[in-house]
């Protein structure tokens, strides 16, 4: 459907260290880089990965599934065939099924955690306080395949 990844100019500048932000020239405009936050922010990608795959497999089911209910078995009735089909195909089989558009958030989801972690790679090469800390939270997080943790890409359908 779209771009494999939709945020590639911006982590391909982070990792290179030439991301910035302005927020103006005050002094009251700086921004506060909090190590804790940047696990927050794994761990709710992670989260909402995990929920998109789910809500993935559920499209799926949308559209395999055999039976409906709706006379779709009965020729007579056409529209019912036909309302069966749309719903198989809104589940998964079309570029707009409820299955491919899901895709497209988990590609930006995705996207916007590798931004994240190359901006982390970034602070941690330049901030020994901020990588201890970053280092001791992630340690600390949930990983793939444990409870509180988000799907892995095999998990994913």
């Amino acid at each position: 459907m779209g771009n494999e990844h939709p945020l590639q100019d911006l982590i391909t500048e982070a990792g290179e260290g030439r991301l910035t932000v302005s927020f103006g020239d005050s002094s009251s405009n700086r921004v506060r880089v909090d190590a804790e936050e940047f696990v927050a922010i794994e761990r709710e990608c992670e989260a909402f990965k995990t929920l998109i795959a789910e809500l993935q497999r559920v499209a799926i089911d949308i559209s395999e599934r055999e039976v409906w209910g709706l006379g779709e078995a009965i020729n007579e009735l056409v529209s019912a065939r036909t309302l069966v089909s749309r719903f198989r195909e809104k589940g998964k089989g079309s570029t707009n099924s409820v299955h491919a558009i899901l895709d497209e958030h988990y590609k930006i989801v995705d996207d916007l955690q590798i931004l994240h972690r190359a901006i982390a790679q970034k602070y941690m090469q330049t901030d020994a306080e901020f990588s201890a800390q970053y280092s001791e939270l992630m340690a600390a997080a949930p990983q793939p395949g444990m409870p509180g943790a988000g799907s892995t890409p095999e998990q994913r359908v």
